[in-house]
């Protein structure tokens, strides 16, 4: 039952952040982990922690390596890592429960966990209050909240009093006592607020340049045997001669006033000390002992900047591993709680709605101006301007709206597929959901199961609005001619259309998911969520460019774009459907067989590599 870093190096280019750093961790400690900016622990943190990958070394949890068993090694461990991101349109209650229901808590347990950890951290008073309208204390708050979630084993707190008043770290002190001695909690804590750590933490580590120089218990670096002893005096030339005689170390370095003599008092007792100093008429004013502190500790150790990992510690790093934990208590189905977390923030995102009613809105136009055109032709065929014209029909109407309503789809499912991994890396909600019990690529599934969940009932919107509006003005009839004396002359008759037409509704569920699955890796490349839109927008125009060179040479129908309607050049079954539909008796589909393969080689291989590179990617 312990947290161990073990030969832990983490080199970013030239530079060492971490030099063989090895710690542990026990069951119920309080472990303080000082160092100054940039000494390394927020990056030992998140080597534990799984968010960044060590050149060496492991980390064992309760006695298995973290990185062969990551799912079990999250389920224990909980953490508030630099700034904490959150969703900022959601209340505090709302982040909190949706990331316990990640967390494997059903509503009602994450309802409770989010309510309990909300008033513990004092923000009862904000629980329904916008995110992005906390300040960053109260943000600090909520992030230490999210790290309670689910109440693990093990709490990693990297600044936790930061943007905190005085009377919040007071707070917060009392807060992190109170949960070790109540819920067993074990945290690990790093700080370069020295003195916030002296009063809570059982155990000391100070870290410099990425190296470990002591740790020890709190008590024995702080002991007083051989602690500066002040002596107040206005004789204080005759209190150095005294010091002088008695072999009394004088202590160098401080700060004293002129009535001030600091002294290491060795084996000397206290009271010999004094009582040599009344005898010689030295003028005691007042001689008290002060506590060596973790500040003094840390300077201490700090100049000489010597190694001593190991030296000071009575209890060693463990080399044990086991094969595999003992208690598995990760929770199951990782995938489907990532998928329906991020349904749930899609579904409750008003822009999201309204933006995909754009395509809608196009399709519907499309089909009230083929009404238009059909009354004019009629016009026109009655005043014997025209001699015949094909007789509108539903199935016209329909391929007409979809044609114009999938390009505006398209781009939206680029857009919004592009965002699902760059706007979490920016916004620092992603850590909070790879914190979780959970692989980066069952994240990774996860996301893009949401993703083409979201965009199949964006097409089924407009498939549906269509053929609903397509058979409210007009009728799915036979195709026919329509002659000046009103004779109509059947060119395809309706039967032969139905099968068509639910091949024209299904044949763009394929090529969507694909747009879907290179918006995803778009996002996965760019590091912000503009420079993950801009790449989707431009590979999807990239992509409705390149198939006119592709036919050029004769490899037509092997991209996504070969397989959608686009206003630039239709060469996708809905094109066919349109013309058959219109009574062209030489309609024809040349890349048949390309239909299902090409869009399904697209979706995989984008997938795989969105998740390579989240597998990699350090995160923030």
């Amino acid at each position: 039952m312990a947290l161990e870093l073990v030969g832990i190096t983490k080199r970013f280019g030239s530079q060492t952040a971490l030099d063989d750093l090895s710690l542990r961790v026990e069951n119920g400690d309080c472990y303080g982990f000082i160092g100054h900016n940039g000494s390394g622990k927020t990056t030992a943190m998140r080597v534990a922690l799984g968010l960044q990958r060590a050149d060496q070394g492991v980390v064992i949890i309760d006695g298995f390596d973290a990185t062969h068993f990551p799912r079990e090694a999250r389920a224990r461990l909980g953490a508030l890592i630099e700034t904490p991101g959150f969703q900022g349109g959601w209340n505090g209650h709302r982040n909190l429960t949706e990331l316990g229901r990640l967390q494997g808590l059903d509503r009602s347990q994450a309802l409770r966990e989010a309510t309990r950890w909300i008033e513990r951290v004092g923000l009862a008073h904000a629980g329904q209050k916008a995110v992005q309208n906390y300040s960053h204390g109260m943000r600090q708050r909520l992030g230490i909240a999210a790290a309670l979630l689910g109440t693990p084993r093990y709490v990693l707190l990297d600044e936790p009093t930061n943007g905190l008043d005085p009377e919040g770290i007071a707070e917060m002190r009392e807060l992190i006592q109170r949960l070790r001695r109540e819920e067993g909690l074990t945290f690990l804590i790093s700080s370069h607020q020295l003195h916030e750590l002296g009063s809570i933490c059982n155990r000391v580590g100070i870290l410099r340049a990425g190296r470990l120089l002591v740790q020890d218990e709190t008590v024995r670096l702080l002991d007083t045997n051989g602690s500066r002893w002040r002596l107040e005096t206005e004789a204080l030339e005759k209190a150095r001669t005294v010091a002088r005689r008695l072999q009394l170390t004088e202590v160098t370095g401080t700060t004293a006033s002129e009535r001030e003599l600091w002294l290491d008092l060795g084996t000397h007792a206290s009271s010999a000390v004094t009582r040599a100093f009344v005898e010689a008429g030295v003028d005691v004013v007042s001689f008290a002992a002060r506590a060596v502190s973790l500040e003094e500790i840390y300077l201490k150790y700090s100049r000489t900047a010597q190694d001593t990992r190991g030296t000071r510690d009575h209890r060693t790093v463990s080399s044990t591993v086991s094969a595999a934990p003992v208690d598995r208590i990760a929770p199951k189905g990782p995938i489907a709680r990532m998928t329906t977390f991020d349904l749930r923030r899609f579904a409750r995102s008003f822009g999201l709605i309204v933006l995909f009613a754009l395509p809608v809105l196009l399709a519907a136009i499309a089909v009230l101006r083929r009404g238009m055109q059909s009354r004019s032709e009629q016009s026109s065929i009655e005043g014997a301007e025209l001699f015949s014209a094909t007789g509108a029909n539903a199935f016209e109407a329909l391929g007409l709206a979809l044609q114009a309503g999938l390009p505006a789809l398209l781009f939206l499912v680029l857009g919004l597929s592009s965002q699902s991994l760059s706007a979490e890396y920016a916004r620092g909600t992603l850590r909070n959901v790879l914190l979780r019990p959970l692989l980066r690529l069952q994240c990774a599934a996860g996301k893009w199961f949401a993703l083409a969940v979201t965009t199949l009932a964006a097409y089924l919107l407009l498939a549906v609005s269509a053929f609903a509006l397509s058979g409210a003005l007009f009728e799915f009839g036979d195709v026919a001619e329509v002659l000046p004396n009103g004779q109509r002359f059947t060119l395809v008759p309706a039967a032969e259309l139905w099968p068509v037409t639910w091949q024209a509704l299904f044949s763009p569920v394929l090529p969507l998911l694909a747009y879907s699955a290179l918006g995803f890796l778009a996002g996965a490349i760019a590091r912000t969520g503009s420079g993950a839109l801009g790449l989707a927008l431009g590979a999807g125009v990239l992509l409705d460019l390149a198939r006119a060179l592709m036919r050029e040479f004769g490899r037509g129908g092997l991209l996504p774009s070969d397989h959608l309607s686009s206003p630039l050049s239709d060469t996708s079954f809905m094109r066919f459907f349109v013309d058959t539909a219109q009574g062209v008796s030489n309609a024809a589909f040349e890349y048949q067989g390309a239909a299902i393969y090409v869009p399904i080689l697209w979706s995989v291989v984008c997938f795989c590599l969105a998740a390579g590179i989240l597998q990699r990617r350090a995160i923030p």
